[in-house]
């Protein structure tokens, strides 16, 4: 059975990062939880920890995009979602 965890590891790479911040920015509607996680993504920082209200911010954005499938089906799993 595997382990549950109530964060997420990710590695992205600066320019998956600025694009993922901008695709959330743009359906956030002010929202101070997106605003904070679009920090986050703009920083250096390569190594990401997503709980999983910030997975569904992400997965949200990467699926309305149609970007980063290999992270869509992480999350995905992450969340339980097939």
């Amino acid at each position: 059975m595997a382990e549950e965890h109530d964060w997420l590891e990710v590695r992205l790479d600066s320019g998956s990062r600025r694009g993922l911040a901008e695709a959330i920015e743009t359906r956030s509607n002010g929202d101070a939880d997106a605003k904070r996680l679009t920090r986050i993504l703009r920083s250096s920082r390569d190594e990401l920890l997503l709980d999983k209200e910030q997975a569904v911010v992400v997965l949200d954005a990467i699926t309305a995009e149609k970007t980063l499938s290999a992270l869509r089906a992480r999350i995905q799993a992450f969340l339980g979602q097939r």
